[in-house]
């Protein structure tokens, strides 16, 4: 008995090893590579932001918000000039200034409309446009803007405007953009002379374009029509929240102009805001003012020492203030 318990054992433990040996060895798990560390971008892992907003300082920018962005800005052009300010103005900053309203939508991708008001120059112009990005390809883009001006001051004759511009940016690396607007205006007012002082003789009483202040003097426009002039920009990316402003708006002699008008920025971007601080002898900011390089001379502006004012030679102060909400 105990001789047939182990013979039938042992074909047991025979059957058992054969089987094992035709069994294939279970396969070794191979390792999941582990991916490789992804690149940083831009300067210590941080991309530039967009160096531009809706506006490069007074110009027009290139770019288009994204579709459903609604914006409000202001702007703030102090009056008087830096020269002759002194510590009882503040520098400038506690003598008046010229404010700007403004609202923009965009319904569609690339197509932006806008209203903005100003108060500047005694000629308090509303400007209503549509801009739509034709072209972004690489380092290049294209714009389309056009609309028109509504200078709404009381005693003004050619209230309104038609104005075109072609919005050029070429992109050099992800820091420097430069920027040309060709800018067509069917018709402009001069920005406004300050007559009465003596540098400004009071000009004929039957000038139709002049209206009396009440304190002995006047503030006359001249009109001027199919205007055209190609003022140009440059931005420039300092970190991925800083960047530094230029324009330059050529002289216009048709139009009185005194001189190149021109005007820098330092713009600090966060989550949806823009602040711009701006310095310059250009502080129009809608495009039937711009258009002609400064053109206005005022009783405050430097005086040189043969008694002439030398209205381009100021500097003017100013801001700019951008919001925008993400609304559908």
């Amino acid at each position: 008995m105990q001789m047939r318990i182990s013979a039938m054992f042992g074909i047991a433990v025979l059957v058992a090893a054969g089987l094992a040996r035709g069994q294939s060895p279970t396969p070794t798990p191979t390792p999941v590579p582990t991916p490789p560390p992804a690149e940083e971008a831009g300067p210590k892992g941080r991309q530039l932001r967009p160096i531009e907003g809706l506006s490069i300082i007074n110009l027009p920018s290139v770019d288009v918000p994204p579709k459903g962005t609604l914006s409000t800005w202001f702007t703030h052009r102090f009056r008087v000039p830096v020269q002759g300010s002194d510590f009882h103005d503040l520098f400038s900053l506690d003598d008046g200034a010229d404010i700007g309203i403004g609202i923009g939508y965009a319904p569609i991708d690339r197509l932006d409309f806008s209203l903005y008001r100003s108060s500047a120059l005694s000629l308090d112009p509303w400007e209503i446009a549509a801009k739509y990005r034709l072209l972004s390809a690489g380092c290049f883009g294209l714009s389309l803007r056009a609309g028109g001006d509504i200078r709404s001051e009381r005693g003004l004759t050619d209230r309104g405007s038609f104005f075109a511009q072609l919005i050029l940016a070429y992109s050099i690396g992800e820091r420097v953009r430069i920027t040309a607007v060709p800018t067509y205006v069917n018709k402009i007012a001069s920005f406004p002379q300050d007559y009465g002082s003596a540098a400004f003789p009071v000009p004929p009483p039957n000038d139709s374009s002049c209206k009396d202040t009440g304190f002995g003097t006047q503030i006359c426009h001249g009109v001027y029509r199919n205007v055209f002039n190609v003022p140009a920009a440059i931005s420039v990316a300092v970190t991925h929240s800083i960047t530094l402003h230029g324009e330059v708006t050529p002289r216009y002699g048709k139009a009185d102009s005194i001189g190149v008008g021109w005007v820098v920025g330092i713009e600090k971007a966060l989550l949806r805001h823009r602040f711009s601080f701006v310095a310059g002898n250009q502080r129009q900011t809608t495009v039937d003012q711009y258009i002609a390089a400064p053109s206005y001379r005022t009783r405050y502006d430097p005086i040189s020492d043969d008694g002439k004012i030398q209205g381009n030679k100021g500097i003017y102060l100013g801001f700019n203030i951008i919001r925008q909400w993400k609304v559908n």
